[in-house]
């Protein structure tokens, strides 16, 4: 169902992003690195899922949103949860996983039921490296799919980037796709453009998720609506569409509220939105530790500003004059947070749910 809150899984419920579909399909069966990359709630996470199970080829699927000191615990366990998917999805592969898996220290595999338990401490703690080893051993191509893979930069106690330049080296039947919102933090993360970086000058592809036009927007919630046998005016539509800018995250959103939340008034529903949206923004000003972010982002709610404009408010707020360079590693962090991009010259929050949530910070 186009409305449905959670990922997509199948391409019939995969609104009509064929062109970036194709493009990841291609690139799961040739390339040994691939980026999936985009604005928050654009699609990101449906587009990598309904590729994996197109692509025709054996996958893991790590999903690794963590918190904000993420120990080797909490690695460990994702990982062993993605084996116990696995496990489940591919039943004829299971007794040829086990077997790779036999002996790998810190893991233990069991197929009735499907389980699987990881050490954690200690010299008996599991080794990643050794797992990526014994995944490229089963002897065909099999995917790493690690999603919002910036969130690894936590785990400052493991250097991903050497991780998979070793896999992407050494193990020719991994191939890795990661997936980002965060996209400017995804790149530092990887060092992609960092000659001094273990994965600088290796070959990727890279797939962008989108905004939808106004004319695909309104389609969307046309299809939508008519799938789930709900009638809404063409005026509300056409209102959702301005509101939410092509955001097909906030249009499902709005969509799945309308049909199943009993929440007709488009304002109730951006006020929901926006309060969703001003929780994560909290939050993320709270994981970056200066109150010169909301400075910024409540100037931005405003509207668009060009960098003195942002320069003077900072000042303003502060009383004293700021070093340029400061502001604009300011500016930069969110740019690369994906909160912010730079259009013509000029600073906006690029979501404009997240806009109306920063005038509230």
């Amino acid at each position: 169902m186009l409305f449905s809150p959670e990922p997509k899984t199948r391409r019939q419920d995969l609104y009509d992003f064929n062109r970036e579909l194709s493009a990841l399909v291609t690139a799961l069966r040739a390339e040994r690195l691939t980026l999936v990359t985009g604005l928050r709630r654009t699609g990101k996470t449906s587009l990598l899922r309904v590729a994996l199970g197109e692509a025709g080829i054996t996958y893991l699927y790590v999903d690794v949103r963590l918190s904000l000191y993420a120990g080797y615990r909490d690695i460990a366990e994702v990982f062993a949860r993605s084996l116990e998917d696995l496990l489940r999805r591919e039943l004829s592969l299971a007794d040829r996983l086990r077997e790779a898996l036999r002996g790998l220290k810190g893991l233990e595999v069991s197929l009735s039921p499907p389980s699987v338990r990881v050490t954690f401490r200690g010299r008996g703690r599991l080794s990643l490296s050794d797992l990526f080893t014994r995944l490229n051993d089963l002897g065909e191509p099999i995917v790493v799919a690690v999603d919002e893979a910036q969130e690894l930069r936590k785990a400052n106690w493991l250097r991903f980037d050497r991780l998979f330049a070793y896999a992407y080296d050494n193990l020719p039947n991994v191939r890795l796709v990661l997936t980002g919102s965060q996209f400017g933090l995804l790149y530092d993360f990887l060092g992609l453009e960092d000659p001094r970086a273990p994965l600088f000058g290796r070959a990727f592809q890279e797939v962008r998720t989108r905004r939808l036009s106004p004319d695909e927007a309104l389609d969307f919630l046309e299809k939508g609506f008519s799938e789930s046998g709900v009638r809404c005016p063409g005026d509300l539509m056409e209102k959702a569409v301005d509101a939410f800018d092509g955001i097909i995250g906030w249009l499902t959103y709005f969509g799945h509220l309308y049909v199943t939340g009993g929440l007709r008034d488009l304002e109730d529903v951006v006020r929901a939105a926006s309060s969703l949206a001003l929780e994560e923004l909290r939050d993320l000003i709270s994981s970056l530790r200066s109150p010169r972010y909301a400075v910024i982002l409540r100037a931005l709610a405003e509207g668009r500003a060009p960098w003195a404009a942002i320069r003077r408010r900072l000042e303003d707020y502060e009383g004293r004059s700021l070093n340029p360079a400061t502001v604009s590693q300011l500016i930069g962090t969110l740019v690369k947070l994906g909160v912010v991009e730079e259009v013509n010259g000029e600073y906006a929050i690029a979501d404009p749910v997240y806009r109306l949530a920063a005038s509230r910070l």
